[in-house]
């Protein structure tokens, strides 16, 4: 784990059926924005919101934020333009190399408060098994037999 993420203030989850609330409108958003697309091999849904801890972090909050944020990882072909009006995350590396490292941040996604961290991987990277294994090391299902919980948003044929 990344030493920065240990240092998160404590933070109250919400209850289970205001969690699935909440994602499942993030999950509906991400899709109407970035979808139909045929560079994006698939999307899934990883962290707080899976894990039913998505909530309310004490004062001063974590990377700007009061709440929990949505996090997504986007598996996409090797020339997917990344939408300029993302911001890029400069905390979210879940890889040493800077290349892998495509983190990006919109603030106030779901109603004006709750962020979304969306991390895009290449088509050529998902596809090396070194990189598999730094990803599942990192707690992003890389793989169909990966033990991480997550969400698939959307799959590609």
């Amino acid at each position: 784990m990344e030493p920065h993420l240990k240092e998160r203030p404590l933070k109250k989850a919400f209850k289970a059926e205001e969690v699935e609330q909440l994602r499942n409108k993030a999950i509906k958003k991400i899709k109407k924005i970035f979808l139909p697309d045929d560079k994006i091999i698939r999307i899934i849904m990883i962290g707080s919101a899976v894990k039913n801890s998505f909530g309310e972090y004490a004062p001063p909050g974590f990377r700007g934020s009061l709440f929990s944020d949505f996090d997504f990882i986007f598996f996409v072909e090797n020339d997917y333009k990344i939408p300029d009006w993302l911001d890029k995350e400069p905390t979210g590396k879940a890889f040493q190399d800077k290349k892998l490292d495509l983190a990006y941040r919109q603030k106030n996604f779901i109603e004006s408060k709750y962020d979304a961290e969306i991390f895009f991987i290449r088509r050529k990277h998902m596809e090396n098994q070194e990189i598999q294994k730094k990803g599942e090391n990192a707690g992003i299902p890389m793989t169909s037999k990966s033990k991480h919980k997550h969400i698939v948003v959307y799959s590609k044929g």
